[in-house]
């Protein structure tokens, strides 16, 4: 089963070691809502808003403890309700989940101040974590240190269904990697769970809303479970040609890490 975490559970929080190990599907956020603060923590009501949290797969057996903790019990004086929602994971609202967990605030708002952003995290100041998908020569650690990541929380190997890999935006190294629709193709790559900040050292390096855009995609680990996250994509597919044999070399570095026993189809 699946959980939205916005509050208190999210990383960095005090309860979010009850998630330490359940898996994390990635950013989203759920609509027809709205955040307050409610002194420590946020509740989330119905209303026309958005709100921001991670999606973590629990095990059936750690509900039951999280019902405890945030005072759920069926009664109708709880302080919070567990029911099922939509989780979206882009703005664009091609991604989704059904039938999410996340528990909803009983009691009244009144005199509650309104946390608009939705985004608990980001209001109070704490980091925001993100899984990010490598595959060119960003899955190469030596690389991504020059370009200022200083920690990567989790690295999990991954790979994006029907694409493939083509060599078309000029840059430093001759012609950059991008991704373009292959039917049955894969992409292999990682999987790096870090912190949004981190990410976004990268923009520089990737000239983000210059060659590259930030886009969510959804990619699978070893087991097929899926996953949603950020990569660099460029919407021109012209011009394609073949890259130096140090950029070329310096992906098959970084992926042959783990993936030692798949052809990168470079």
């Amino acid at each position: 089963m699946y959980l939205f975490a916005y509050g208190t559970l999210r990383y960095g929080f005090e309860l979010h070691h009850l998630l330490k190990d359940s898996r994390f599907v990635g950013l989203g956020f759920i609509e027809g809502y709205k955040m307050y603060d409610i002194g420590n923590y946020p509740g989330v009501v119905r209303g026309d808003g958005i709100v921001w949290g991670e999606v973590y797969e629990i095990k059936d057996e750690l509900i039951n403890l999280l019902d405890e903790v945030e005072d759920y019990k069926g009664r109708p004086d709880d302080l919070y309700i567990r029911e099922k929602t939509r989780v979206y994971f882009d703005q664009k609202r091609r991604y989704y989940i059904d039938n999410v967990n996340f528990y909803r605030y009983n009691h009244g708002i009144e005199f509650r101040d309104e946390i608009e952003s939705g985004d608990y995290s980001r209001w109070v100041g704490m980091p925001v974590i993100v899984n990010y998908f490598a595959y060119a020569e960003n899955t190469n650690p030596e690389i991504l240190k020059e370009r200022g990541v200083k920690e990567i929380l989790k690295e999990i190997e991954a790979y994006l269904e029907d694409y493939k890999i083509i060599f078309n935006i000029k840059c430093k190294y001759g012609l950059c990697a991008n991704l373009k629709e292959f039917k049955g193709g894969k992409v292999y790559g990682y999987i790096y769970v870090m912190l949004e900040d981190e990410l976004n050292s990268l923009d520089k390096a990737e000239e983000h809303l210059i060659k590259y855009v930030r886009d969510v995609i959804k990619v699978k680990d070893k087991e097929g479970k899926e996953y949603f996250a950020q990569a660099y994509i460029s919407d021109y597919k012209d011009g394609e040609g073949e890259p130096t044999d140090f950029y070329k070399n310096s992906i098959i570095e970084g992926l042959k890490r783990k993936w030692d026993k798949i052809s990168t189809g470079l």
